[in-house]
């Protein structure tokens, strides 16, 4: 691990231990909360399930309760209608003779009748004083028990049962009756459900069957693997054995407490990631800005290190110079040509210092002109060939003849070059030779700076291009640098559409190659336009 990866590991300044205070004490309490949400929605899945299952038995609980009061209405309307005479009598073909003369002769009972002490005719039924000869012969002719209805009528537990009032509110005694079969099963439950029924938010589905399975009433269509979960089976006389049965009309209740566990299991894990996500954005940002903090930090040691060390070396020999120290013209000459060095040195470190607070600002513009690239390239090698030799390094100059004239910001473009040239010199301590070779492939044209010194490991070639940073090696914590001149050639390829590219490997040396578009090859010339950009950015504007 590199030093500056060590100092990185560990928070050491003040925000950050706040800021992993914060996120320890938001990211514990969230992990705690999730664990117990997740073992919370089984119990509740569970918990949904019983109520959902009680909610549907009391659904069909009120719904036998309903059918049996409508079924009590309709008889309790049809004894009315009959009147108490012939109900004490309960002979069939006279009830059946009102009903059709009151209009309801649709209404078929296996038996009607009026079971009470009548105080409207005075008369005593017969009781359970009744001898034995006529109970016997009761049974005998019809085949049934005798009972308090008395002979050759049902017994009463065959049959419903309804209390009879007049309109001042006198009991009368009790209708007992029985429907048949047919109508009670078949009109009378259809005309309930369909009529009556209360199905909330018609969420049910239920289903009325005869007790051997036939289906009496249904308000949707099952399929045949739908399963009914609740079940209840009638007890009264007129629907003995009728079942219901109910369900939910989608899907099972089992299937949609398992939908809601899933989606309330879901909604828990996309709140724990979206949590997760922001507070790693948080720490990413905040070490980040740590990060460039220290960098920061290192580059104002860096710069005013390398602004101290160039001017101290000016003073030196101007004083020198000036209180004519100096023995020989040789020296003079030497004297000359250090405080020449010194000073370009510090131009180029002022200069890339002023280029990056223009660019951070937003206020850095490239001047686009039609130019000779081939010629800017030559008088930047020109301008630094005798500092460079003088240095004791072997340059190589090779440009092509066919390289055409490009919409280029001459100064920017030999900026970056600079910036290149004296990479390649502070980092070639050992063997000294550089190379500088322009050329056209296809619709670019390449400009190459290539030496023989240190390289850059491979991990490390994307990341030299970030500002204030700077490869960790024994050559270079001991070469002091700014750590902006990368930068600042990567921004200025983007301004011209390019890119810069870099091919090394350590001990090997490196290679540059600033690739830059054609263009309008051949186009007629036009006004300048200006490029204003931020680093990591840049927003082109068109100047007239």
């Amino acid at each position: 691990m590199t030093d500056i990866q060590k100092r990185l590991a560990a928070v050491s300044d003040t925000r950050g231990r706040i800021v992993s205070i914060f996120v320890g004490a938001v990211l514990l309490p969230s992990v705690a909360l999730s664990v117990l949400s997740f073992n919370a929605v089984p119990k509740h899945a569970e918990n949904l399930k019983i109520s959902l299952l009680k909610q549907a038995q009391q659904l069909l609980y009120y719904a036998e309760q309903d059918l049996e009061q409508a079924t009590r209405r309709k008889a309790l309307e049809a004894a009315r209608a009959v009147g108490p005479e012939r109900l004490l009598e309960g002979r069939r073909v006279p009830i059946a003779a009102a009903l059709a003369e009151a209009g309801m002769a649709d209404i078929q009972f296996d038996s009607l009748r009026l079971e009470a002490w009548s105080k409207v005719r005075g008369t005593p039924g017969p009781g359970p004083a009744a001898s034995d000869e006529l109970r016997a012969l009761s049974e005998a002719l019809t085949g049934r028990p005798f009972g308090p209805g008395g002979p050759g009528r049902p017994p009463p537990e065959e049959e419903d049962a309804v209390p009879l009032t007049t309109v001042s509110g006198e009991e009368l005694g009790v209708v007992r009756f029985r429907f048949t079969c047919d109508y009670a099963h078949r009109r009378l439950v259809r005309e309930f459900f369909e009529k009556h029924f209360v199905n909330p938010e018609g969420a049910w589905v239920i289903r009325v069957t005869e007790p051997g399975g036939e289906v009496l009433y249904e308000n949707a269509r099952s399929r045949s693997d739908d399963r009914f979960e609740v079940e209840r089976s009638m007890t009264v006389p007129s629907y003995e054995g009728v079942r219901l049965l109910l369900r939910y009309r989608d899907r099972s209740i089992e299937q949609e407490v398992r939908r809601l566990a899933i989606t309330k299991t879901a909604l828990i894990g996309f709140i724990d990631v979206i949590l997760l996500a922001g507070l790693g954005l948080v720490w990413t940002n905040v070490r980040r800005e740590l990060r460039l903090s220290r960098l920061k930090s290192d580059f104002v040691a860096n710069v005013s290190h390398e602004l101290k060390t160039p001017l101290a070396l000016i003073r030196l020999f101007a004083e020198t110079l000036e209180l004519g120290r100096v023995p020989t013209e040789e020296k003079k000459k030497q004297y000359h040509g250090i405080i020449n060095k010194e000073s370009r040195r510090l131009s180029q470190l002022i200069n890339n210092i002023l280029d990056f607070s223009r660019i951070e600002a937003g206020r850095k513009e490239y001047r686009l002109v039609r130019a000779d690239l081939g010629a800017v390239v030559r008088d930047v090698v020109d301008a630094y060939r005798f500092p460079i030799e003088q240095q004791g390094f072997a340059l190589t100059l090779d440009v092509a003849d066919d390289l055409p004239d490009m919409e280029i910001d001459p100064e920017a473009l030999s900026q970056a070059l600079i910036n290149l040239l004296n990479n390649a010199i502070k980092y070639s301590p050992q063997e000294k030779s550089i190379r500088v070779s322009a050329r056209r492939e296809g619709d670019r044209v390449l400009v190459t700076v290539q030496d023989r010194g240190a390289g850059i490991p491979k991990a490390e070639q994307k990341r030299i291009f970030e500002k204030f940073y700077r490869v960790e090696n024994s050559l270079v914590h001991t070469t002091k640098g700014s750590g902006l001149g990368l930068a600042l050639v990567q921004h200025i390829m983007e301004a011209h559409g390019g890119r810069v590219e870099v091919a090394s490997a350590p001990g090997e040396g490196s290679a540059f190659t600033l690739s830059i578009p054609v263009g309008g090859e051949g186009a007629a010339e036009a006004p300048a336009p200006a490029r204003r950009g931020t680093m990591g950015h840049r927003e082109t504007i068109e100047q007239p």
